[in-house]
């Protein structure tokens, strides 16, 4: 990785950018010695995340997907007489 102070930067800068778009090596700017900032290539389009990675991608839903499910169902009947969720008050 090179590094280079500001002065150098400013007298070459469209040099260095070019340098690092065809490179893809980074430049550090110096500043007094230390590492002030860092010149980056931009990462191409194709290794950019997609939002959706499931896009595009075949599903398979199972035949009985809609099935009723008797455990499940007894086991909110039991939660509803426990909590009292659902019944009205007189």
């Amino acid at each position: 990785m090179k590094s280079l102070t500001i002065s150098e930067v400013r007298m070459r800068l469209p040099d260095l950018i070019a340098g690092v778009a065809q490179d893809h090596e980074p430049i550090v700017v110096m500043r007094y010695g230390a590492p002030m900032a860092m010149i980056v290539p931009i990462q191409p389009a194709g290794n950019e995340q997609t939002r959706y990675p499931l896009r595009g991608q075949s599903i398979a839903v199972a035949k009985d997907f809609d099935d009723p499910m008797p455990d499940l169902w007894n086991a909110l009947g039991v939660a509803e007489k426990r909590t009292g969720y659902g019944k009205r008050k007189a």
